[in-house]
């Protein structure tokens, strides 16, 4: 009987730890931070788990906050958290505006989030994000919104930014995805940038016509130096040529000079006799003749006619 009484304690012993053991793991999901509370004390650890699966123990259990960024959307789309946003310009026209964002909790600071909220955190977001951009939209007039948007945006999304902290998430982006105006106004709107275009437009082919002309003023520039240096190398070229040529007839006087001494010398003729042999010379090379010439006696010429 003992026997049995100890056999049914250890069963029970077994049984309870088994059932602690099932019920005292849980899991951090993929792309999660995981929160550590307890259901009966509702009190929650500071430590911030990673994704995976953790012995907890009894009555102990994750609540899983997205890691990555999330999208709040204000707009008609049904995936849309809210309506689009509606207000009037700083003149007073009406406005709707289709914004989107981004935000990303702080890790760090899960456990002061969802003591706040709870897991309710987007309505606060929700809220906080609708009254933020609703204030800063009716700060500017309507044509800022087609040529400053930008300017817009990083507003926008500045002020978003410090109210989120406050709620322990960052705004990591903002977009203006639609902005609805008035039809008359907005067709005015358009108009206006239609002419604003086209003054860019003109702006620019002026800009292009300037840099045309400057290229044909360069081309016709460059061209007049091209021929001044094709003049002064010719010009330089026929010097040369006119110098050589000089050089030439000078090389070749000098070498008939030089020549004719060495006949006269030869031939043992004065001065006044060697005159009348080049003169002989001379009109035997016209008349195709022979000149036979006999120092010692008369100067004499036969005619050899072809």
């Amino acid at each position: 009987m003992q026997q049995q009484i100890i056999l049914g304690s250890i069963v029970c012993c077994a049984s309870f730890l088994l059932i602690i053991l099932i019920i005292g793991w849980d899991v951090v999901e993929i792309t999660n931070w995981g929160l550590k509370c307890n259901s009966i004390s509702k009190q929650c650890d500071k430590q911030i788990y990673a994704p995976g699966r953790y012995l907890v123990g009894p009555f102990n259990s994750f609540f899983n906050f997205p890691g990555s960024r999330q999208t709040i959307e204000f707009s008609d789309d049904k995936r849309a958290q809210s309506q689009p946003l509606k207000t009037r310009t700083a003149e007073g026209l009406t406005l709707s505006l289709h914004v989107s964002f981004q935000y990303q909790l702080i890790k760090n600071e899960i456990a002061q989030l969802y003591a706040l909220g709870g897991l309710n955190y987007e309505a606060t977001f929700i809220r906080m994000a609708r009254d933020t951009i609703l204030q800063a939209a009716g700060k500017f007039e309507a044509p800022k919104y087609w040529t400053n948007r930008r300017n817009i945006t990083e507003v926008m999304q500045k002020q978003l930014e410090d109210e989120l902290k406050k709620a322990h998430a960052n705004c990591v982006s903002l977009q203006i995805l639609d902005i609805e105006l008035p039809d008359q106004y907005e067709d005015s709107i358009v108009q206006t940038q239609i002419e604003v275009q086209k003054k860019t437009m003109k702006q620019f082919e002026q800009k292009a016509q300037m840099i045309l002309n400057d290229i044909l003023v360069m081309k016709a520039e460059n061209d007049q130096e091209i021929f001044a240096i094709h003049a002064q190398a010719q010009a330089d070229a026929f010097t040369i040529t006119q110098a050589a040529q000089a050089t030439a007839n000078k090389l070749l006087l000098e070498a008939e000079s030089k020549g004719y001494e060495m006949i006269q010398k030869n031939l043992e003729l004065t001065k006044e006799e060697f005159n009348q042999y080049l003169y002989w010379i001379s009109v035997l090379k016209q008349k195709k003749a022979k000149l036979v010439f006999n120092p010692n006696t008369v100067l004499t010429y036969n005619m050899n006619r072809n």
